[in-house]
């Protein structure tokens, strides 16, 4: 049966990254939300070094409890929505990503991204790249003069984006193997196994194991839509 629904996570997967060491033994992602820890200063840096070493070792209850301390912290060093905005529109795309998904698009295949990151990230992805449906684990609202004052956190992490997948499917009419998925995070281990085709993009070693295809060109998932 032909893939009907691709999804797609967002950062590392669309939108490009590198591995970066933020604390003894610890390597993850530079996401936006690293970025943005950066920017805000050395002791912004450091309490994001803190919050991601208590997640490595199981010291929340959640990934919504992490987003939610990250964010308490973005707010206390000043995060304002004219720093946020830049970060998310200078953010750039992996390579053949926005033309792999014009001939995705092309060929009739829907797209859903389904991610941790940002809502506006996601729909900057959606108007840009014409991705169908967006599922994302954080949204921000500004006051007049800038400032964060409030963020609305969704449970789109690990067995969220599979609640998320289900929930597609279901609307959608479709089985397991009209669906395909392509991602790159040791988080997206879940979704991989909760769809008829996945991909390991550039991907962790856990993902990789638990991928159908382990992939380093993003035009290769036009093998199988």
């Amino acid at each position: 049966m032909a893939i009907q629904l691709l999804f797609l996570d967002m950062e590392g997967t669309l939108f490009a990254s590198q591995d970066v060491v933020v604390g003894p033994d610890h390597a993850h992602h530079t996401s936006l939300w690293t970025r943005i820890f950066s920017e805000l200063g050395p002791a912004a840096q450091g309490d994001n070094v803190r919050m991601i070493e208590k997640w490595d070792g199981g010291g929340y209850r959640s990934y919504m409890d992490w987003v939610d301390d990250s964010l308490v912290a973005m707010r206390r060093h000043g995060l304002t929505q004219g720093l946020f905005d830049a970060l998310v529109d200078e953010t750039p795309y992996n390579p053949l990503v926005p033309n792999t998904l014009a001939e995705i698009h092309e060929r009739g295949v829907r797209t859903a991204i389904v991610s941790g990151g940002f809502v506006a990230q996601a729909r900057r992805a959606q108007a840009e790249l014409r991705i169908h449906h967006a599922y994302a684990a954080t949204d921000l609202f500004f006051d007049t003069s800038g400032a964060l004052i409030h963020w609305n956190i969704y449970p789109s992490d690990f067995a969220g984006k599979v609640d998320y997948v289900q929930l597609m499917m279901r609307e959608y009419g479709l089985r397991t193997d009209e669906c395909a998925f392509v991602g790159d995070g040791a988080n997206d281990v879940p979704i991989a196994s909760a769809v008829g085709t996945s991909y390991a993009y550039n991907g962790h070693p856990a993902l990789q194991a638990a991928a159908h295809h382990s992939i380093d060109d993003f035009s290769q998932i036009l093998e199988i839509v």
